[in-house]
């Protein structure tokens, strides 16, 4: 069953502002394979983790995975909860993910800020095109939004946030290079799957409600598996094989993948 552990609510004040209330952070941190948590050099957990009580300012975060290691000093803002979605790849290179917060403005409208490694990326908002990376996007709709960000040879990363009047969105993100798996992209006919329940062929699934507003998508039927894309409540797919508590869906561009079946509905 999918964990359920709140992302994007992130961009809210969570201490209420009372300037009264003493001084504190919070952080929330997702990762793939699931990592050791350290802050400042002390290990605090495990993947998926969240901390409402940390002190602002700078704090080294470092997530261990195998012989894997990703450390970055992060900047945490006073009543204001930080989301990091990381990917460890099998080197730096492979590594994906990204870092987001709010920054108080006080302007009438949500604003949106992205810097991206590598540079000059396309920034996508909703699906249209805003822009080369680094990029201010002044005026974002309040709302769920959803942040795509591309470049050529590399995994696009994607952010699904919630823009409020008065803050700037703040994203770094990074990219991993696109290495050549066939494994990745060949998909096993429908005709020749042996296991799973029998499917009736252009049968749909529609997306229910989730307490984040989104839902993954795995690459195999396990709630350990990688995560390939989320995908929104309300949204249908053709269904191409189905197993215990698993749908296994198709995403359109020879791609698929597994959500849980407990997040949707046969149509």
């Amino acid at each position: 069953m999918l964990k359920k552990f709140l992302i994007l609510v992130l961009a809210s004040v969570f201490l209420g502002g009372c300037s009264l209330s003493p001084k504190k952070s919070g952080l929330e941190i997702m990762s793939y394979p699931t990592a050791k948590v350290f802050i400042n050099n002390k290990e605090m957990g495990s993947t998926p983790y969240k901390n409402l009580d940390l002190k602002p300012g700078d704090n080294e975060v470092k997530l261990v995975a195998g012989t894997r290691e990703w450390k970055k000093t992060i900047d945490l803002q006073n009543n204001i909860n930080t989301v990091i979605d990381w990917q460890l790849g099998d080197d730096s290179s492979g590594d994906s993910g990204y870092i987001l917060y709010l920054e108080k403005t006080g302007d009438k409208k949500p604003s949106l800020l992205v810097n991206t490694t590598p540079d000059k990326t396309t920034i996508k908002v909703d699906g249209e095109v805003k822009g080369i990376s680094p990029i201010k996007v002044n005026e974002l709709n309040e709302g769920d939004r959803q942040l795509t960000v591309s470049f050529p040879g590399y995994k696009d990363v994607n952010v699904f946030m919630k823009a409020i009047a008065g803050y700037q969105l703040v994203v770094n993100a990074q990219l991993a290079e696109e290495k050549n798996d066939v494994s990745q992209i060949v998909e096993t006919p429908i005709e020749a799957t042996s296991s799973g329940l029998n499917v009736d062929q252009g049968q749909k699934v529609t997306i229910k409600e989730t307490e984040t507003g989104w839902l993954k998508v795995r690459e195999s039927n396990s709630s350990s598996s990688k995560e390939v894309v989320k995908v929104k409540p309300g949204e249908s797919y053709v269904l191409l094989n189905e197993e215990t508590d698993w749908y296994k869906i198709d995403l359109g561009s020879s791609k698929s993948g597994w959500i849980s079946a407990t997040y949707a509905s046969k149509n």
